[in-house]
């Protein structure tokens, strides 16, 4: 079973509804890997209300910075859904992208690139969770 994730139930039926449309489409392989990889995280997750979510969580359109593995190696990106037009938008359907999703600051993500080889990266902050800021339905 996954690590546990915990998502709002807004981004939680957004994100079947994206894999619904997704899945009825004609896409590459790696299309479909993405979509089952955020089916276990939406099979999975732990559910709350936008208001009841802690500031902690990756949830969508959170802005994050990561460590990565080498030292002083800092990424900042915004957690996007595949049709945002977003500066520094990383969309859900990437692996990097899914494996952020319902995280907590602290907890180290790994991922497949598209090289092949297994990522790392730690979630260091939080810069911007819409749920936190009051903006519940975004």
């Amino acid at each position: 079973m996954p690590d546990s994730r915990v998502l709002t139930d807004i981004d939680h039926q957004r994100l079947f509804d994206l894999v619904e449309r997704q899945g009825t489409a004609s896409f590459g392989a790696d299309t479909h890997l993405a979509i089952d990889a955020l089916m276990d995280v939406l099979d999975f997750a732990d559910l709350v209300p936008p208001q009841a979510v802690p500031g902690h969580i990756v949830t969508m359109r959170s802005r994050v910075v990561l460590m990565g593995q080498a030292p002083g190696s800092t990424r900042r990106l915004t957690l996007s859904y595949p049709h945002d037009d977003v500066s520094g938008g990383l969309s859900v359907l990437t692996p990097l992208g899914t494996a952020l999703l319902g995280t907590r600051v602290g907890q180290q993500v790994n991922w497949t690139g598209l090289d092949g080889a297994t990522h790392h990266a730690v979630v260091a902050a939080i810069q911007y969770q819409p749920e936190a800021a009051g903006q519940l339905h975004l």
